[in-house]
């Protein structure tokens, strides 16, 4: 086996060594089961291209071609040609993975199940990686290059903050990559057939050869950094991430667990996500339940709250859920009825946070892994997430009027428990909307009553999928003045409000009620039942919930004891409807938590909702579609291809550009039939100009004998080139005369005294390029004209010497910093001294 088959070997399995972290990511070992076959058989194919000693781009095309069509034989569509060679349906099947993937990434938890998008994408990232290492190392020779795609790759898993980083898969991508490098090494060695030094000294045998040390550092720093690499963000101080960037929905995403090493995942994001999917997905089934008024299933809440909306705080308070839950805030002489029911998760909600019915007082079939912090009522796990769970909950639910409420106590915003939970950034809309809701209230039920009663579709308040224009700079001011969204906007404008008016107020999400299938008491939940409310706090009855959003927006909206939901503009405000196909409650755009509207596939008025969307958001719909996406490679690949094209007629432009003729006194001499040229004087300024110009001239000439396959002799003279042409290519003409001329001009630059100065010479050029393409094939002409061969050889020289240098001043900079570091230099510079 020769060099280049084995560095091919040697090459796919150290691109397959540097997905290995991906083992982090997922659940299962499918993804890399399917990532090994697509490997395998674009190594084996590459290996039997390059035993046919075909041309160097051959082994790289058929191992995209025969990665497509594994691709195309795991993730077949079933519209395939054969079973394995792709079709435009399959095509657009891929882009449906993409983009589906691309919309799941904010929705799960990682690790994340056998999704097949997930698995799509991992496979054709490792597939690509796999081919350009390929590239790099064998085809280019450039092994070290390798390390970029392999990198990308290799990092995934520290992007994505997985919850427990696993080192030894990180060691095995380092080893993949050094694995790399030594043969490599090793095989450019041989071809000296002697070990050596740098300066050229021979090295005994008893002494290290310094490559060999060299590469031992190299690799041991290499595995150093592979195994310190994903500790990193776990080892950054607290809140330096997000500094650095929110999460979607312009937070800090939801913290899990401790805050410190947990997926964070925008709870906004996630109801955009889920909600704005095409079609209604179980995520939760309820069986068992004997609570007949029920209300929402809970399972997080953000607390913090900026002039950008809410976000949430880490969670750093709670005890595993087998040490129990604690007593509610509520007193005994508040009456309480205790329930059960069991809850099953599908794959579907993949998140660190266990939906529950609050007060919980006990869960069955739950690890310890998850605990339960007492101050937020939720049930969190760094180690695990709710995919597949099913459990069992007690939970007790108090029976609270509102001359209770009106009873309790005043709210000391003073104690720790509430601090912050009551303060709101300034706002001067909704300050003045505030004192004028509350004016004349003594009691904070009263103040949540008017606030939440502003909400009313009485008062112009409208669940719709536009949020209408942004007019006034801020989306809380924008909500108060178009009244028009989603739960997720009702929920976090009320908080807001309530805030503002020193109550102790945050946003919970769950879901709401779902149907019960036919024949069954089980009540399923859907993508479309998830749901945002306020929960306000009350001294001696602790948070409440309380839903601003109207009910009739909201199939499965609850109203509770203590206040009624917000009436609807007709009267119907039936609390306890349900259907088998509830309505969606609504989302939040990505980029503004809480407060901005996002285009809904179950919109409330039951029609296309092609028909709301507007111009920009039909255009970033489209975009989105497998259609956009191949137009967008469509005009792309096209640039890519025109981009020699434009190269060519700038350089032309660059040096047809020519220079004019300074003063002096020219001497008329005509050369043959030809045109009139002008002798200039040797220590005129023109000369140069003149010398220029025809270097020019005679440069565009050979590219455009390169563009056009016309052979170029180095050894010839520009008499003998242009009596060559003439002779083989068949100038006549003006194509005579021009090339002639072109000679003539060439000629006096290189050899003459005086050079001669020609005013002819872009007319001399176009005349001779007409010839040459009357002369060519249609083939060559398009090539010349888009792909001409002299831009792309210029470019693959420039690209050459540009990598030539980096590694020479790379290799530089690591002797002088090895030869800094060498432990015998320092010896004996200690010995001298």
């Amino acid at each position: 086996m020769n060099q280049r088959k084995h560095l091919t070997l040697i090459a796919a399995g150290s691109a397959f060594l540097a997905s290995l972290p991906l083992t982090n990511v997922f659940e299962n070992y499918t993804w890399a089961i399917r990532s090994f076959l697509v490997v395998a058989v674009m190594c084996g194919v590459g290996l039997l291209v390059r035993s046919l000693r075909a041309p160097s781009w051959a082994p790289s095309a058929a191992m995209a071609l025969s990665g497509l069509l594994a691709l195309t034989w795991l993730y077949r569509s079933h519209e395939e040609y054969l079973g394995i060679v792709p079709s435009p349906g399959t095509i657009v099947h891929f882009g449906q993975l993409l983009r589906t993937a691309s919309e799941e990434m904010s929705e799960y938890a990682t690790p994340v199940g056998d999704r097949e998008g997930f698995l799509f994408l991992a496979t054709l990232g490792v597939a690509a990686v796999a081919l350009l290492v390929d590239l790099f190392a064998v085809v280019v020779r450039r092994p070290a290059l390798a390390g970029l795609p392999m990198l990308a790759i290799y990092s995934v898993p520290v992007t994505v903050d997985t919850d427990s980083t696993s080192w030894f898969p990180f060691v095995l991508g380092a080893l993949g990559f050094l694995w790399l490098l030594v043969t490599d090494n090793v095989d450019r060695v041989r071809r000296f057939g002697r070990r050596f030094t740098g300066d050229g000294r021979d090295v005994d045998l008893w002494e290290p050869s310094p490559l060999a040390a060299a590469g031992q550092r190299l690799g041991a720093l290499s595995v150093v950094a592979a195994v310190l690499l994903p500790l990193i963000p776990f080892a950054m101080p607290a809140g330096l991430l997000d500094s650095l960037g929110g999460g979607a929905g312009g937070g800090s995403g939801a913290g899990i667990g401790n805050g410190k090493n947990g997926k964070s995942v925008s709870m906004f994001a996630l109801l955009s996500g889920q909600l704005n999917r095409n079609k209604s997905v179980e995520m939760v089934k309820v069986t068992d339940l004997d609570d007949t008024q029920p209300f929402y299933l809970r399972f997080n809440v953000l607390e913090d709250l900026s002039a950008k909306g809410f976000s949430a705080r880490p969670i750093s308070g709670g005890a595993p859920v087998g040490n129990g839950f604690g007593k509610p805030e509520w007193g005994p002489s508040v009456k309480s009825a205790t329930h059960t029911a069991r809850v099953e998760v599908t794959n579907e909600l993949a998140i660190n946070y266990l939906p529950i019915y609050t007060w919980p007082t006990k869960i069955d079939k739950v690890s310890n892994n998850w605990a339960f912090d007492p101050k937020t009522a939720v049930v969190y796990s760094n180690k695990e997430t709710t995919a597949k769970k099913s459990y069992n909950v007690t939970y007790t639910r108090p029976e609270i009027s509102p001359d209770d409420l009106r009873a309790a106590a005043p709210v000391d915003t003073s104690s720790p428990q509430l601090k912050d939970l009551a303060t709101a950034p300034a706002n001067p809309v909704v300050k003045s909307k505030v004192e004028e809701l509350i004016k004349g209230k003594t009691t904070e039920y009263d103040k949540v009553k008017a606030i939440f009663d502003f909400f009313s579709p009485d008062n112009g308040f409208t669940y719709d999928t536009s949020t209408g224009a942004d007019t006034s700079g801020t989306k809380i001011a924008d909500f108060l003045n178009n009244k028009r969204g989603y739960c997720a906007q009702y929920a976090a404008a009320f908080g807001w409000l309530l805030r503002e008016a020193k109550i102790p107020a945050r946003v919970a999400f769950g879901f709401a009620r779902g149907g019960s299938p036919a024949g069954t008491k089980a009540m399923m939940l859907t993508n479309f039942n998830l749901h945002a409310w306020t929960e306000v706090y009350f001294p001696g009855y602790g948070w409440l919930p309380f839903d601003a959003t109207p009910s009739t927006a909201i199939g499965g909206s609850v109203q509770t004891s203590y206040m009624p939901a917000a009436e609807t503009a007709n009267g119907n405000d039936d609390p306890n409807r349900r259907g088998s196909q509830p309505l969606p409650s609504g989302s939040a755009a990505a980029g503004d938590p809480g407060l901005t509207g996002h285009e809904n596939p179950g919109n409330t008025g039951g029609g296309d909702i092609n028909t709301k969307l507007s111009l920009s958001q039909r255009v970033g719909n489209f975009a989105a579609s497998a259609p956009g996406i191949a137009l967008m490679a469509a005009v792309l690949l096209l640039l890519l291809l025109a981009l020699p094209g434009f190269a060519r007629a700038r350089t032309r432009r660059r040096r047809l550009t020519f220079a004019a003729a300074g003063p002096g006194t020219p001497v008329g001499v005509p050369v043959g039939d030809g045109p009139q040229m002008t002798v200039l004087p040797e220590d005129d300024r023109s000369a140069l100009v003149a010398r220029d110009n025809a270097h020019r001239a005679w440069d565009k000439l050979l590219d455009t004998m390169t563009d056009y396959r016309v052979t170029i002799d180095e050894a010839e003279t520009p008499r003998a080139t242009v009596d060559r042409l003439v002779r083989k290519e068949r100038l006549r003409d003006k194509a005579e005369s021009g090339a002639r001329l072109l000679s003539t001009v060439e000629e006096h630059a290189r050899y003459a005294r005086s050079p001669l100065s020609a005013r002819e010479l872009r007319t001399a050029l176009s005349s001779v390029e007409s010839a040459f393409a009357a002369n060519a094939t249609r083939k060559v002409r398009l090539i010349a004209r888009f792909l001409p061969p002299s831009v792309l050889r210029r470019w693959r020289t420039n690209a050459g010497i540009r990598s030539s240098a980096l590694t020479l001043s790379i290799g530089r900079g690591w002797d002088s910093l090895m030869r800094t570091l060498s432990v015998r230099r320092m010896v004996a510079r200690r010995s001298g001294r």
